[in-house]
């Protein structure tokens, strides 16, 4: 995958350093947008946004590499699938293909595929 929004959801507790492994893991592997949900959601959003800045070495970045981060602590998951699927082109860049990080205690994903479908 090249260009793609990453959706993490989050509902058990994430170590600080494991963050930001996959933040820069992330942002390595061309994730343009970084939408985090639920437990230290807006931590997460500061992980990417600082992985960005890391590999640019905090100066100037090529047009159509930026990462857009946002974060959505106070709404539903089905609001935040929804925002995912329709709300997250920017630019000229069209980010059909989606990553979703699950940190859940238990399997869900036929349930976020299905809010995902019906969005």
């Amino acid at each position: 995958m090249t260009k793609f929004k990453c959706l993490i959801l989050i509902e058990r507790e994430v170590g600080r350093d494991y963050r930001n492994e996959i933040s820069k893991a992330l942002v390595k592997a061309g994730c343009l947008y970084s939408l985090a949900w639920g437990i230290d959601c807006s931590a997460w959003d500061d992980s990417v946004d600082w992985a960005f800045l890391e590999v640019y070495n905090f100066g100037d970045y090529p047009e159509g590499k930026f990462v857009m981060t946002t974060w959505h602590e106070d709404e539903t998951l089905e609001k935040v699938v929804e925002f995912a699927k329709h709300c997250t082109d920017y630019s000229e860049v069209m980010l059909e293909d989606i990553l979703v990080l699950d940190f859940a205690y238990h399997e869900r994903s036929e349930l976020i595929e299905k809010l995902y479908l019906a969005a």
